[in-house]
């Protein structure tokens, strides 16, 4: 089994907003190009270092208590961003990693873009009802 690399594009979500509502110009939206993110299923959320946090010009909205190989420790939580992996996107909260530690794509940023790890060709891809596009479940009666 191989490790699963993506490439991820992330834009801060409240410079967004405040484009859109003609605050500040479109290309004042800080975003950066990820090109090494790391496809986790052990990791629950999206999680960057704090340098990429930096960039982003991200705000601390919290923080968690996170259980890591070493133990538990609290770490903590930055507004939202926009993400993209493969033309899908979301809105995610940023969990805070150490400057040394490669950004990780967790769980729900799986789920949320349905994207399904597939590690003997080292990639993601759609469901295969619909692999070319997001499909939300929702079993209602």
């Amino acid at each position: 089994m191989g490790k699963i690399m993506v490439r991820m594009r992330i834009r801060n979500l409240f410079d967004e907003v405040r484009a859109k509502s003609g605050l500040i110009k479109e290309e004042e939206v800080r975003d950066i190009t990820v090109n090494n993110a790391l496809v986790d299923t052990g990791a629950t959320m999206l999680s960057l270092p704090i340098t990429l946090i930096e960039e982003l010009g991200l705000e601390q909205s919290g923080t968690r208590e996170v259980r890591t190989a070493n133990g538990m420790v609290t770490r903590r939580v930055f507004s939202e961003v926009r993400a993209e992996i493969q033309g899908r996107e979301g809105g995610f909260q940023v969990l805070e990693l150490p400057v040394d530690v490669v950004p990780l794509v967790g769980q729900i940023v799986l789920e949320q873009l349905d994207l399904y790890p597939d590690p003997q060709n080292q990639r993601l891809t759609g469901r295969p009802d619909a692999p070319d596009h997001m499909v939300v479940e929702c079993y209602l009666s």
